[in-house]
């Protein structure tokens, strides 16, 4: 017999975010592609960069 196939580390990663597409998908009552796909753009612009100030305010 032969050894199993290591599984990829993104399937946790994976199956963390279609949990959080599922709530949000709930609480907002979007179907589970609409929740993903907008928590995928959202993540997107998340990992832009700091192009935007602190927050500090004057």
């Amino acid at each position: 017999m032969g050894k199993k196939p290591k599984q990829p580390s993104e399937a946790t990663a994976d199956r963390e975010k279609a949990i959080e597409a599922l709530y949000f998908a709930r609480k907002c009552g979007l179907t589970k592609e609409e929740a993903l796909k907008m928590l995928m753009e959202a993540q997107i612009r998340i990992d832009d960069g700091p192009e935007r100030s602190s927050g500090n305010r004057t």
